[in-house]
């Protein structure tokens, strides 16, 4: 088995999954850890100034890339063999677009329910610069690292040991969690179950990390109409709550199309 069927061979149970989810979690906060002091150290001495949206994305990087090697150590004997998808219609990609932003809209004011921390205000300014790393972190990278483990490994793991309706849930709430952030956990949850019921269905990661770009860039976009509050629902940045409804029901229709395309024999 080569090394990138081994990013993939790993297959946790719910146990295991919230061990490597707290694993992963600690491997971040290490390398956060240790690109601060490095950076802190480097502008004492004059070498090089690291900004902020550069440390993020050393730290998304770096943590992930521990993560996979401890992935491909716990996969280690597996006789695992990726699933090769079917290759859907291309009018898939492009439903997937609305339906992903009508369930972030549409869950958006969730996040108004707890008051978001003075620490994650400090992060999420971070994340909302407009250059090159942040952009290249928001929606490239954190898609790509966050998709794989969480759907790729944990979801794929899950729907091995449990119904799929199981799987799905605890792989979101799993998610939402590991976000460490109350103020971010509801809609995060209701953006996992999408990506894992889509994940399920179709056994690609390339449907669940375009999804996740998408989103995310929207997202970034949007802050540039929020007059630099981060912590308000994207509702309330458009133009209200009549919002909410026109999301719940583009995401209904959107989501019945997906069925029936993923339900049908059609191919490219």
């Amino acid at each position: 088995m080569n090394i990138f069927n081994r990013l993939f061979a790993y297959s946790p149970n719910l146990k295991q999954s919230w061990g490597l989810a707290v694993i992963f979690f600690f491997c971040q906060v290490g390398v956060g850890f240790v690109v601060g002091i490095a950076s802190t150290i480097m502008r004492l001495v004059g070498v090089v100034t690291v900004t902020e949206d550069l440390a993020q994305l050393a730290i998304i990087v770096i943590g992930f890339a521990l993560a996979a090697l401890i992935v491909v150590y716990l996969g280690k004997g597996s006789n695992h063999e990726p699933v090769t998808p079917p290759r859907q219609s291309p009018l898939l990609w492009i439903l997937l677009v609305p339906f992903i932003l009508s369930v972030s809209l549409a869950a958006s004011p969730l996040s108004s329910w707890i008051p978001m921390p003075d620490v994650m205000k400090r992060i999420f300014t971070g994340l909302s610069q407009h250059n090159i790393p942040t952009i290249l972190t928001v929606v490239v990278i954190a898609p790509v690292c966050e998709e794989w483990l969480y759907r790729g490994i944990i979801l794929k793991g899950l729907l091995t040991h449990y119904p799929p309706l199981k799987a799905i849930v605890w792989s979101a709430v799993i998610f939402g969690v590991m976000h460490a952030n109350p103020w971010q956990a509801a809609p995060t949850f209701c953006l996992a179950l999408a990506f894992g019921w889509i994940y399920w269905r179709t056994r690609s990661l390339r449907y669940c990390i375009f999804m996740h770009a998408a989103n995310n860039a929207i997202a970034s976009l949007s802050t540039f109409f929020s007059d630099g509050a981060i912590d308000g629902s994207v509702t309330d940045r458009i133009s209200g709550y009549h919002i909410y409804a026109a999301a719940l029901l583009i995401g209904a229709l959107t989501w019945v199309w997906i069925k029936k395309i993923l339900s049908s024999d059609f191919t490219l």
